[in-house]
């Protein structure tokens, strides 16, 4: 063999370390039943650790700033508001009752506990077609959908024009008719018209229409990742049982979140009265500006304008002079002295 195809010793010892590298990870699997795996573990766990600190280091050895979005409700929303529960439950009872003067059949509606999802999430199971009317909620901010699915829509238009339901909804349909979206815009508003209603309690609202659409894919009412309050509402038509949804930006009701939460009011039970102490602690050291005029007398603007230095004006001094506190008269006193100083005796309140 030629001198040129010998192997060095150093080339040797580093193939065979290649060698025992490459046998170790295929032979994982083996070594977990005498102990392989606890090692394998180890040197995983190291190369992860090693792995997170490269990553909170850059290259010049400063800490890694990661950005977050504040937007992105990434959390879990806890709580709940049984205020809107109360409002969505008067709502309603006054939503059946027009739903059977307009078919004249008695519906159930049934409402489902409050859920908070995704809006990608919730957007995605929605049928398509599906009525959606978008409206703003002033004064909150942001928008609102009110999402009726194709059974509901069918069926109810089925009733409205005297039918009742004798076969199953067309759900291979693609769009609505448009009698059926002219039906859905006058169910829509007394919708609206209760909820006005069921709000006043809580919150004075106004809720105005924004637009009309059929693809959930078309309505964008908050980012992807933004969280939804959905209230979802069903009803049997018999066969077949339609729903229609309440949902609103999570973000939208957090303004008004203590409201739905405990209410309008309080009950005096409730009230603390070491924050009663507290506050009147506190109201005992506000400042308050004390003014008294010893003297008063009227002038025309033309005697006014004619005053030179040295001229004298008369005035005449009353034995009681007003005391105001903030500009308001409270006290009558009269004038003296006291530590050397001007001073006012208080000999009377004055109440209004």
């Amino acid at each position: 063999m030629a001198e040129k195809d010998v192997l060095s010793q150093e080339e040797i010892d580093a193939l065979l370390e290649s060698v025992d590298d490459s046998e170790e990870e295929e032979s994982t699997d083996v070594k977990a039943e005498n102990g392989g795996k606890k090692t394998s573990k180890k040197k995983a766990k190291g190369a992860s650790e090693q792995k997170v600190e490269e990553e909170q280091v850059n290259d010049s050895g400063a800490e890694v700033i990661k950005a977050i979005n504040f937007v992105g409700q990434e959390r879990i929303v806890k709580g709940h508001l049984p205020v809107l529960d109360k409002i969505y439950d008067r709502a309603i009872r006054l939503f059946t009752s027009d739903i059977y003067h307009l078919t004249t059949k008695e519906f159930e509606i049934k409402q489902e506990p409050l859920v908070v999802v995704k809006n990608r999430d919730f957007m995605s199971g929605l049928p398509n077609p599906s009525y959606m009317g978008i409206y703003k909620f002033k004064p909150l901010r942001g928008k609102g959908v009110i999402i009726f699915d194709s059974t509901f829509v069918y069926d109810l238009v089925d009733y409205y024009f005297g039918g009742s339901t004798q076969f199953f909804a067309q759900k291979d349909k693609t769009d609505f008719t448009a009698t059926e979206l002219k039906v859905m815009d006058v169910i829509s508003k007394k919708l609206i018209a209760d909820l006005i209603l069921a709000w006043e309690p809580i919150l004075h609202v106004e809720i105005n229409k924004v637009s009309d659409e059929t693809n959930p894919q078309m309505v964008n009412i908050t980012e992807p990742n933004g969280m939804l309050l959905v209230a979802r509402f069903t009803l049997d038509f018999g066969k077949e049982t339609g729903a229609f949804h309440l949902v609103f930006p999570y973000s939208m009701m957090e303004p008004i979140k203590q409201q739905l939460e405990l209410g309008a009011s309080r009950p005096d039970d409730e009230i603390d009265p070491n924050w009663i102490k507290s506050l009147k602690e506190e109201l005992m050291d506000v400042e308050l500006t004390v003014t008294a005029s010893m003297s008063e007398t009227t002038s025309s603007l033309g005697k006014v304008t004619g005053w030179k230095t040295g001229d004298f004006v008369p005035l005449e001094m009353s034995d009681a002079v007003v005391l105001d506190v903030e500009g308001t008269p409270n006290f009558t006193g009269t004038l003296g002295t006291a530590n050397e100083k001007r001073a006012i005796k208080i000999i009377n309140k004055i109440r209004y």
